[in-house]
C-alpha cells in the first residue's frame, strides 16, 4: 500500500538583503567592539566582521541572538 502524502511544507524565510548593514548598525548604536558583539552571539570577532563584510551568513542561533542582545541593550 502506498504512503500517503501529507502535502506538510517546511516554512521558508527570505535572508534580509540588508543584514551587513543591520549588524554594523547594531556594533554602532551600541558602542560595542566587533569582539563584545561576537561575545552574545557566542562566535569569533572575525565572523562577525564577515558577516558585516556579507561573505557569510549566521547560523539560525546567531541570528536570533542578535535581536535579543539588541533588546537587552534597549535599542529595540
Amino acid at each position: 500500500m502506498p504512503r500517503k502524502h501529507t502535502g506538510y511544507r517546511r516554512n521558508t524565510y527570505a535572508f534580509p538583503t540588508d543584514f551587513p548593514q543591520r549588524v554594523e548598525r547594531l556594533k554602532e548604536e551600541s558602542g560595542l567592539s566587533q569582539a563584545g558583539l561576537s561575545r552574545c552571539p557566542g562566535t569569533y570577532p572575525h565572523t562577525v566582521w564577515r558577516w558585516t563584510e556579507g561573505r557569510v551568513r549566521p547560523n539560525g542561533q546567531h541570528m536570533m541572538a542578535l535581536p535579543d542582545l539588541a533588546e537587552d541593550l534597549g535599542l529595540g
